[in-house]
């Protein structure tokens, strides 16, 4: 399940000026993604329509039972439970993914640190990686995107969720699913592998290009050039039914069983499971450029900058505010 997927998988930085700033692999590498940077113009027009100073946030990711985010000094801090939070890099980070029990982030010196759950090795970075772009935890495995746009994927490997294509080149950003992954390839061909009981990886001919990707715990959600969010996989709460209202989006975030999405307009739809209020969205939420789907809770960041989580607060994963670990 992943749920870290910002735009996917880029950082979000909302600056002082209430500019946005989408940091991609392909515009590090001295080239444009065309898809992502429509995502990011969608996003800059969000927050240039807010007079608001929303100071500086970097990315923050949903887990099964904690939410991660990077504070303003770049430094992660966790809300609930994780293992091994302490271990947790204490330097400027770039981006953070939770994956369920686990979170990696990616350092300013593009170095790779995760900590958390590790009985599947989804917490051994590999010798040798080198630096990397991009990261994103799933169930019990993590995929990085290196700089050269190589995918590699380290963890648990029951299903072939490691088993990168020989032949997939040039990825711009990945997904960690639950035993899925699908990664993005900066020319917006979407290629999911793993698991595919479900049909979580069978990707529709039709989609076209696509901007964005969110892999879940057994279904994928993506957004095409056009804006129009394509749900596909297990579909036993409603989580692949995408509302005929929902006009166009500019992010999505698949949970464990339910899905959000950011619509053009700010505005946060849900849908799925909602067994712990977890697409319950506030009716004073307001506009929001991110969102962040966890197993049953959800977060999101406002357009005035506030990080704001509902659903399931049973070990403090809401709690944004609370107490932090470490």
């Amino acid at each position: 399940m992943v749920f870290a997927d910002i735009f996917g998988g880029g950082l979000l930085r909302v600056l002082n000026s209430a500019h946005t700033s989408i940091r991609k692999p392909a515009r590090r590498r001295g080239t444009a993604c065309r898809a992502n940077r429509k995502v990011a113009e969608a996003v800059a027009l969000l927050l240039r329509a807010s007079p608001t100073d929303v100071g500086t946030l970097a990315s923050f990711s949903a887990g099964a039972s904690h939410t991660c985010a990077l504070q303003a000094d770049g430094r992660p801090v966790c809300f609930g439970p994780i293992d091994g939070a302490d271990k947790a890099p204490n330097s400027t980070c770039l981006s953070i993914s939770s994956g369920h029990y686990h979170a990696c982030a990616v350092t300013s010196e593009l170095l790779l640190y995760c900590f958390g759950e590790n009985w599947a090795g989804q917490c051994e970075v590999p010798a040798g990686l080198g630096p990397v772009l991009t990261a994103s935890g799933g169930l019990h495995h993590t995929c990085a995107v290196k700089v050269d746009g190589q995918l590699v994927c380290f963890g648990g490997n029951e299903r072939g969720e490691c088993n990168v294509p020989p032949d997939l080149h040039s990825v711009g950003t990945v997904s960690a699913g639950g035993q899925h992954t699908c990664a993005l390839k900066t020319d917006g061909r979407l290629v999911c592998f793993g698991s595919n009981n479900v049909g979580q990886c069978d990707v529709p001919a039709d989609i076209g290009p696509v901007l964005a990707v969110s892999a879940g715990n057994h279904h994928t959600c993506a957004i095409n050039v056009g804006g129009h969010l394509v749900c596909f996989g297990w579909n036993s709460r409603g989580q692949c039914d995408v509302p005929e209202d929902l006009q166009a989006v500019v992010a999505v975030s698949a949970g464990a069983v339910h899905t959000c999405a950011v619509r053009s307009d700010g505005q946060l739809l849900c849908f799925g499971a909602n067994h712990a209020g977890q697409c319950d969205v506030p009716a004073d939420l307001g506009p929001v450029v991110a969102v962040s789907a966890g197993s049953a809770h959800t977060c999101v960041l406002r357009r005035d900058g506030r990080l704001v989580c509902f659903g399931l607060n049973q070990t403090g994963q809401c709690n944004v505010g609370g107490p932090k670990t470490p």
